[in-house]
């Protein structure tokens, strides 16, 4: 069976489709996500990650936490934004999404993708490249079949949960229609040596 490795996986919303048909596995260290399907708790440090069992997977996609990166007014950096502070620096996201793509390039799946909000966009550039997707509010990198998309999708507000300990997560939680979106592209990419 196919295999895909979710990361920061909160919700599985981008692993939510690939249930279906192929062999998923969830990582998040939110032990209030312990009931989401296919979830192991576990520290992305952890190199468990990098087990033998997690080898010849075809996707791997990480969502590592966009709190540092958002202007959100509540966010650390709205924060810094509002009090004049030039020098913030996401710290701690930056450390995250290096360790998602040393996993990433260890595991070397066919395909592979890091999700964050437009924020992350002039901090994770110098990282990753330019982005190789932009849908509403997810941005994209990666090596991942390009796809139309032309869906309706639910705003970050009407996914809130204002008092819920799992706030973050609900906003961040991909809809299913980028799910299948990657799912369709991926499953119908072919190699010539298939034909």
């Amino acid at each position: 069976m196919r295999k895909m490795l979710d990361l920061c996986s909160g919700f599985g919303g981008q692993s939510e489709y690939f249930l279906k048909d192929f062999d998923v596995l969830r990582i998040d260290n939110n032990p209030l996500l312990s009931d989401v399907a296919e979830t192991v708790i576990m520290d992305i440090y952890n190199d468990q990650i990098l087990d033998s069992n997690n080898t010849e997977i075809e996707y791997i996609h990480a969502g590592p936490t966009c709190l540092e990166f958002s202007t959100g007014y509540a966010g650390p950096r709205g924060a810094a934004q509002r009090a004049g502070d030039e020098d913030y620096w996401p710290t701690e996201g930056i450390r995250l999404v290096n360790r998602c793509k040393a996993i990433i390039d260890t595991l070397k799946p066919r395909f592979w993708s890091i999700e964050n909000v437009k924020g992350s966009i002039i901090y994770l550039t110098p990282i990753l490249g330019e982005p190789r997707l932009i849908i509403g509010p997810y941005v994209y990198w990666g090596n991942f079949p390009l796809f139309s998309f032309d869906a309706t999708i639910p705003s970050k507000a009407d996914k809130d949960k204002r008092h819920s300990p799992l706030r973050m997560n609900y906003r961040a939680c991909a809809p299913i229609e980028i799910s299948k979106a990657f799912h369709d592209a991926i499953v119908g990419q072919r190699s010539i040596l298939e034909y």
